[in-house]
C-alpha cells in the first residue's frame, strides 16, 4: 500500500525513512552546503570596508620582490623577512621564495610593504627525519625529527645580517645571495 505523505513547503509531515532520506539528499544537504560556502566566502573577504579588510591606518603598500640565491643558484623555500629600521605599527613584512628563488613580500597578508628602510633577514628551516604516528583518534600525524637551518647564521638574524633595503616609489626588486650551502642542526624534536 503506497504511503501518503503531506508536505508543507519541502518538509514532509509524517515522513517515512525513504522520504526523510530523499528530503535530506535533495533539499537539506544542498542548502547546508550553500550556507557553508557562503560563510567561507564571507570569512575570506573579511569584514572591513571595500579594501579587503585592510586596516584604515595601514599606509600605502609598495610592491617588493626579493630574489634569493645560494652560491648563485635560486633558493626555494626560504623565508625573507623585512624588519623596519624605525619603530612602526606595520614594521615587519615577509614572503617565501618559489622555485625561481623569488619572494613577493606581504605585510600582514596584504601585497607590498610600506615605504621605509628595512633590514633583510633570510632563513630556510626544514624538519627532516620525521616519522608517521597517529593521534588518539587514529588520525595520521608526523612526529619527531630534527630541525635544520640551510642558510648561514649571519643572514638569519636582524642584528647580524649585512643586507638592508629601502622601499620607495612604485616598486622594489632586489637580489641577495646567502653564501654557500650549509646544514646546521638547530633542534632535535624527539
Amino acid at each position: 500500500m503506497p504511503e501518503i505523505v503531506w508536505f508543507i513547503g519541502i518538509i514532509p509531515l509524517f515522513p517515512s525513512q525513504y522520504t526523510m532520506q530523499y528530503t535530506m539528499r535533495t533539499f537539506l544537504l544542498p542548502a547546508f552546503s550553500c550556507a557553508a560556502l557562503a560563510v567561507v566566502l564571507v570569512l575570506q573577504t573579511g569584514c572591513g570596508g571595500g579594501d579587503g579588510g585592510r586596516p584604515a591606518d595601514m599606509p600605502k603598500l609598495i610592491p617588493v620582490s626579493i630574489a634569493v640565491t645560494q652560491s648563485g643558484q635560486p633558493l626555494e623555500g626560504a623565508i625573507v623577512t623585512l624588519v623596519s629600521k624605525t619603530p612602526a605599527t606595520y614594521g615587519t613584512a615577509s614572503g617565501m621564495t618559489n622555485a625561481a628563488g623569488i619572494a613577493n613580500v606581504r605585510t600582514y597578508g596584504f601585497d607590498g610593504v610600506p615605504e621605509g628602510d628595512y633590514v633583510v633577514v633570510i632563513e630556510k628551516r626544514v624538519i627532516e627525519n620525521q616519522r608517521e604516528s597517529s593521534t588518539l583518534e587514529g588520525l595520521p600525524m608526523m612526529v619527531g625529527g630534527q630541525l635544520y637551518q640551510y642558510v648561514e647564521e649571519q643572514y638569519t638574524n636582524e642584528n647580524d645580517t649585512p643586507y638592508s633595503l629601502t622601499v620607495s616609489g612604485r616598486g622594489t626588486s632586489e637580489r641577495f645571495d646567502v653564501g654557500g650551502p650549509v646544514r646546521v642542526l638547530l633542534q632535535s624534536l624527539d
